[in-house]
Parts: C-alpha cells; structure tokens; sequence
C-alpha cells in the first residue's frame, strides 16, 4: 500500500526531464525535417553537404549521434504507441463447483464509500477501482480532500488499511493495493449580494 499526495518532487523532477527529452527531440526533428524540406525545393542541399563532411570531423560524429538520439526516440515513442495497457475487468469473478461469482466494480466502489463514511475529516471523496485481469487482484484509489483537525497522513494510512481488511473480509476479493491521494480543494469566492 502506497500514500500518494499530489504534490510530489520526485514525480516533477521526473516529468520536468521527460519534457525536456521531448523538447530536444521535437527541436531536432524540426530541424530535421527543415533540411529535408530545403532538400526538396532546392534552396540548399544540406544532405550533400552533410555527406562530404569528412568522417574523421568531429561535426560529422556529432551530427551522427544527434540523428542515432532522433531514431532511438521516436522507436521508443512508436512502440510505445502500440503497447497494449493491462485492460481492467468490469466484474471480479471468483469461480466456484457451481459456477461463477460475480462482484462488479460498483459494488466494491459502493462498499468502499460506506467504509469512508465511518471517517472524519474526509470530503469531495472520489473512488475508483480496478481489477485486474490476469491476476483478478482490485486495486482501489481514493481522492478526498481533508478537513479538520485530524492528522492527514494518520487518516489516510487507517483508511488505507480498513478498505483493505473489509474488503478482503466483506467481500472476500484479493486487494492487491489501496492508493489514497490526498488533494487540495480550492476555496471558491463568496458571492456577494448585489444591493440596488
């Protein structure tokens, strides 16, 4: 089980360098692209040029490395365009001598809520789950925003380990993991009356 806050500095050091990977790679592209057009209008001939580049240049083996990144890049952004995310099933099935038990989604979403009830502290409440289809494990995830003069993390590590033990209880289905995510709600400005 895991607590998640939102604002999180390793998730925006590891966000800030994937931006900037993409940003170098759509700056070079560009470029890319660029030469290519000229190429083909006959402004410049910047392929040509390129190619009579000596090999021993230290340009020509920069220029190589520089078009080895654009390609590594974009093959790992094409398969991962093409990679198939693990599907989440609609019901848990739980097989048995008869036959097949079924529990669906919203009733382990339904059951979670009534369990959050019993908490203070905890409003906007939000619930998902997902089960999933080779190992038929849920995963729940949880957003509320806190209140009060309760400790936050105190709050969420309980809620954490009560959805898990009921559900497991209750309901009898494996609970691979319980994700709680702790979010601000904005304060909306009060509306003032108008007095004519």
């Amino acid at each position: 089980m895991e607590l998640c806050c939102f604002i999180k500095k390793g998730s925006e050091s590891v966000n800030l360098a994937i931006r900037f990977i993409i940003g170098v790679f759509s700056l070079l592209t560009l470029l890319l692209s660029g030469s290519v057009l000229l190429e083909i209008t006959g402004i410049y001939d910047p392929l040509n040029e390129l190619l009579n580049v000596q090999q021993s240049n230290e340009i020509y083996w920069i220029l190589i490395g520089v078009l080895t990144f654009i390609g590594l890049v974009a093959l790992i952004m094409f398969i991962t365009a093409f990679k198939s995310s693990e599907i989440s099933e609609r019901n848990y099935q739980s097989p048995t001598d008869i036959g097949v038990i079924g529990i669906s989604k919203d009733s382990i979403e339904s059951t979670v809520l009534r369990i959050i009830r019993r908490f203070e502290g905890m409003r906007s409440v939000d619930v998902h789950s997902s089960i999933s289809k080779k190992t038929q494990q849920v995963t729940v995830d949880v957003s509320y925003s806190p209140f009060g003069p309760s400790p936050v993390q105190e709050n969420a590590k309980k809620l954490q380990e009560t959805v898990k033990t009921e559900l497991e209880s209750w309901l009898e289905i494996p609970v691979k993991e319980v994700k709680v995510h702790v979010k601000h709600e904005p304060h909306s400005p009060k509306k003032r009356e108008r007095v004519i």
